[in-house]
């Protein structure tokens, strides 16, 4: 069977991460610049470490990858080197990974009707349990979609939503593991502060969040009925509860969100 050709432009975190779920059953180019990075890759991964114009001119797909700030040096080389010119004429597709990075961004530096996949992972990503919100530009297919989500999906779960969506998704998934982590990290210092050692603590916290996770994932009921469950009147749980309600956990939620919202729309290109 012909394996497909993806090029992944940008070797770091994400980028190793789609080129652990990728590289067993495509042919997987990449382009990184860091020497060190390369290295590793090369190492540890069946890949061929290259060019950007061997990574975009050879590849089916092409995964934009880098971070946001260097995206721009990577479309001006790409220019330099003559690549935009065929990226507008041969028909592959590209998917960015870049937060804040429009497809319109991507249509008027590479090619108005070039097919562009819009995405947004989370962290959890990097072990294969994310989940990315993507949404098609204005001449992506469904098929081409659909093989989007297919080679995102190596990265956990993946949601489609149009694209006025994607700074709000930004706000709930994609920021939302520092969100966990914090509550984790105030709760593992409240637990110490009652008197457990770190390595107690961090059993009963941690297991406790991954056993509420799955149940919640499993149970039939939603997160508002199992906390109603759990929350006996008068009772321990309760009072916990009403410390919560009580320093306006719900509302500084809300805010929390927006504000992470707002930011990804005034950094959005």
């Amino acid at each position: 069977m012909h394996k497909r050709t993806i090029g992944i432009i940008g070797g770091g975190n994400m980028g190793e991460a789609l080129i652990k779920g990728l590289h067993k059953n495509n042919r997987v180019l990449v382009c990184e610049a860091n020497a060190a990075r390369v290295k590793y890759l090369a190492k540890n991964y069946d890949v061929t470490v290259g060019e950007l114009s061997l990574t975009v001119d050879e590849a089916d797909v092409v995964i934009f990858a880098v971070k946001p700030q260097d995206i721009d040096d990577v479309v001006l080389n790409m220019r330099r080197g003559g690549i935009t010119l065929p990226v507008q004429k041969r028909h592959k597709l590209y998917i960015s990974i870049a937060a804040g990075l429009t497809t319109l961004f991507f249509e008027k530096n590479l090619g108005e009707r070039i097919p562009i996949v819009r995405s947004m992972p989370n962290m959890p990503a990097l072990i294969g349990e994310g989940i990315t919100g993507v949404c098609p530009g204005r001449f992506a297919s469904l098929s081409e979609l659909k093989l989007a989500q297919e080679i995102i999906g190596v990265l956990g779960e993946t949601i489609v939503v149009k694209e006025s969506m994607m700074d709000a998704l930004t706000a709930v998934s994609g920021s939302g593991p520092a969100y966990v982590f914090l509550f984790v990290e105030k709760w593992m210092a409240a637990a110490k502060k009652l008197g457990f050692k770190e390595l107690e603590a961090k059993q009963l916290v941690y297991k406790t969040l991954l056993g509420s996770a799955h149940l919640l994932e499993k149970s039939e009921f939603d997160a508002s009925t199992l906390r109603a469950k759990v929350t006996s009147k008068g009772g321990t749980t309760q009072a916990a509860i009403d410390v919560f309600v009580k320093g306006k956990f719900d509302p500084l939620m809300r805010d929390a969100l927006a504000a992470a919202k707002n930011r990804s729309e005034e950094l959005a290109k």
